[in-house]
């Protein structure tokens, strides 16, 4: 079976096009398997992995050869609550060194791509039934809680490794000595608070792109960066993605103040400015260095979307953040 012709997708466009090429064939394969045919199946969105969905199946396959790096999804996935909406899975494996998930198809268009059509009020009501979601999730933990580790996507596994990432990006930004300095304090302020509060099994990449919208949010998607920790792991998320736009301008908005008063009534009374202010520094950390991984010397790190969160959130204000951290 071989790829229709066409221009590079965006998602693959930092990606060897001779390794994007082994992977789409690979799902096409997989997809076979299973009664569908890639060639009829539109692209969908995400990153560390790549996404087809259509004729009653979505497939994700792993962009990079790490055997085993979706089985403690799929065992986390199988064991959720139903209210949670992912679909179901009817297969996993290893097909040449990737990893792959296939799932019935979930009636819904993404939400990030649904997003920009959305009234105010759609979007507040998304804010909210996102939330909603994952709570489920959060309420899940005694059942849940040995299926995720202490550390996965943005949250590294000790304020050490953490630190000597800021120091990478703080070097290549050229960030002043004042930013610095901050850094490791907020990086310190969340490491000592994080294990003194209450842990839930957080979906760790809680984006409008990993739900699925139909006049309601009606799944949550791809638990890969699934991690136990505190509660803000997921608040910090919810609240850029309702109030960040694309371009990293803070954009005051009435989803944006929803997801404010959810972040007061969910933090913690007493550590959740500090693990708020910290989750979010450490996400844009992890974004950095994937942009800084991709040598995108064309742009000035300026109008690099994380710098500009990054850079926002190190100030004593707190960015984009400083409703929620007074």
């Amino acid at each position: 079976m071989k790829e229709p012709e066409a221009e590079t997708h965006w998602l693959d466009q930092h990606r060897n096009p001779t390794e994007a090429a082994v992977v789409w064939s690979l799902a096409a394969q997989v997809v076979a398997q299973h009664g569908g045919d890639l060639r009829g199946m539109r692209r969908a969105l995400g990153i560390s992995n790549a996404t087809w969905v259509g004729g009653g199946l979505a497939v994700r396959i792993a962009n990079t050869s790490v055997v085993d790096g979706m089985a403690a999804e799929v065992a986390l996935v199988r064991a959720l609550p139903p209210e949670v909406g992912h679909p179901k899975i009817l297969g996993a494996g290893t097909i040449e060194g990737h990893d792959w998930i296939v799932t019935e198809e979930v009636r819904g268009q993404n939400l990030h791509e649904a997003w920009p059509t959305l009234t105010p009020e759609e979007r507040r009501r998304a804010i909210r039934q996102l939330w909603a979601r994952v709570r489920v999730v959060h309420d899940a933990t005694p059942s849940l809680r040995l299926l995720v580790g202490s550390h996965a996507g943005f949250i590294p596994a000790t304020a050490n490794d953490a630190t000597a990432a800021a120091d990478r990006v703080s070097a290549a930004l050229g960030l002043p000595d004042v930013q610095r300095s901050r850094f490791h304090e907020i990086i310190g302020d969340y490491y000592r608070a994080a294990p003194v509060v209450e842990q839930v099994v957080n979906h760790g990449d809680l984006a409008l792109m990993n739900a699925l919208w139909d006049g309601e949010v009606v799944a949550l998607l791809d638990f890969e960066f699934a991690v136990l920790g505190p509660v803000e792991i997921d608040l910090c998320r919810l609240v850029c993605e309702a109030l960040v736009s694309e371009d990293g301008q803070r954009s005051d908005n009435d989803a944006g103040a929803d997801a404010f008063a959810i972040a007061a009534r969910e933090r913690d009374p007493v550590h959740g400015r500090a693990l708020l202010l910290g989750a979010a520094v450490l996400d844009q950390l992890r974004d950095l260095e994937i942009w800084l991984g991709r040598d995108r010397t064309e742009d000035r790190f300026e109008d690099w979307r994380p710098d500009r969160l990054l850079t926002g959130l190190l100030e004593t204000d707190g960015g984009y953040l400083e409703p929620a951290l007074t």
